[in-house]
């Protein structure tokens, strides 16, 4: 990767993360964190990384972003000096996904077979 293209994807994670918490949308405001972005080579593509605080609605805050895509990306667009904005596409953080499932079955390995610290 070339250190341009580390540099747009940088910027376009902050600007991103910025427009996020700014939105207004119940299912978004406060819940999502903007963890990452991946651009694509020709740099049309942008796929932005993001986590839900724990115990929220996942689906609920995907539908929000996903619907909140064209005025952040109008955002993104004045904001950087591109030819071309990306078009911004949102994907739950497979890292902080499988994260979370692992620590949820550590514990219920824990609870079926109790604390064997104790014994």
């Amino acid at each position: 990767m070339s250190e341009r293209t580390r540099k747009i994807e940088s910027q376009l994670r902050e600007i991103v993360g910025e427009e996020v918490n700014s939105l207004s949308d119940p299912r978004i405001n406060g819940l999502v964190t903007v963890t990452s972005v991946d651009v694509s080579p020709d740099l049309a593509h942008a796929t932005v990384f993001y986590s839900v605080l724990a115990g929220e609605d996942s689906e609920e805050a995907h539908t929000g972003l996903q619907s909140a895509a064209g005025r952040i990306q109008a955002v993104v667009g004045r904001q950087m000096r591109m030819r071309r904005t990306p078009r911004l596409r949102f994907q739950p953080d497979p890292v902080v996904e499988t994260a979370s499932r692992i620590e949820a079955a550590l514990r219920e390995v824990k609870t079926e077979h109790g604390d064997a610290d104790d014994r």
